[in-house]
């Protein structure tokens, strides 16, 4: 089991957040999001009870030497890169990854899909499963999807249509823009928009329609259906990115393929 509390005194919002998480977890059953085992939402002792995973997929991707680091494949030479995990594991956490998501997106918006956010057990084997964790941000969604705080995730890992704060409709299409982020940061070892602050991130993709650099890799390293995908998912239109579905479609096809040419 692991355990997550509250570290300061106990604030309306924190027990929003909390009760948010707990109304979410509750209602999930699935192999790639974690579960929820007990919970307490009374203050001063807010606590969730989880199942427990050995690291994270940021710890595996970032952080040399802890655990999880070593099964991630050869590191690279900038500090600011973490470790390079081979294609064929890279591929197998993604697939998992929107099968998570999948599961979720009938009627729940993550909206805060990161490294951090994405718990793995056996990191140092071939086959590592995933799930998806920190429900906090999320929302159960009505069928016309809105909600009233549009406030969502981590900066660099945001949707352009999450930046505009009278946006009250942020939609399953949000997590697929963060997606496309987070397989960049998979096959770079980077993380996105290194050194910038939130305003010069929100310029570059909302007004500029900038995105994070593909150009920089190779045809072996990103197969040209996994860079249409990453772009696809980067779409300023939300209703052009492809469901989590279809992009678990994607994935394994581009997965088979790497099994056949090898």
């Amino acid at each position: 089991m692991a355990q997550r509390g509250a570290r300061a005194p106990s604030t309306e919002t924190q027990i929003k957040l909390f009760a948010s998480e707990v109304a979410v977890l509750g209602r999930c059953d699935h192999p790639n999001v974690v579960r929820l085992l007990a919970a307490c939402l009374t203050p001063p002792r807010l606590c969730l009870v989880m199942e427990r995973c050995e690291t994270s997929l940021e710890r595996v991707m970032y952080r040399r030497g802890e655990a999880g680091g070593s099964g991630a494949g050869p590191s690279v030479a900038s500090p600011q890169r973490g470790m390079r995990m081979p294609l064929p594991k890279l591929l197998h956490i993604a697939i998992q990854i929107c099968q998570g998501l999948e599961y979720l997106h009938p009627t729940i918006v993550h909206r805060d899909l990161k490294p951090a956010n994405v718990l793995i057990n056996g990191a140092d084997t071939d086959r590592p499963v995933a799930k998806l964790a920190d429900f906090g941000l999320s929302r159960i969604r009505a069928t016309t999807a809105p909600t009233l705080s549009p406030e969502a995730g981590t900066p660099c890992y945001m949707a352009p249509e999450c930046f505009d704060v009278l946006n009250n409709i942020i939609t399953h299409r949000a997590d697929m823009y963060s997606l496309g982020v987070l397989l960049w940061a998979m096959l770079t070892g980077e993380r996105p928009w290194e050194g910038l602050n939130v305003f010069t991130m929100a310029v570059k993709v909302t007004m500029r329609g900038e995105r994070l650099p593909l150009e920089g890799l190779s045809e072996r390293r990103c197969p040209p259906k996994l860079r249409r995908l990453i772009r696809q998912c980067w779409e300023a239109d939300p209703r052009r990115r492809p469901a989590a579905a279809e992009a678990a479609k994607t994935l394994m096809l581009i997965q088979q393929q790497l099994k056949v040419g090898h």
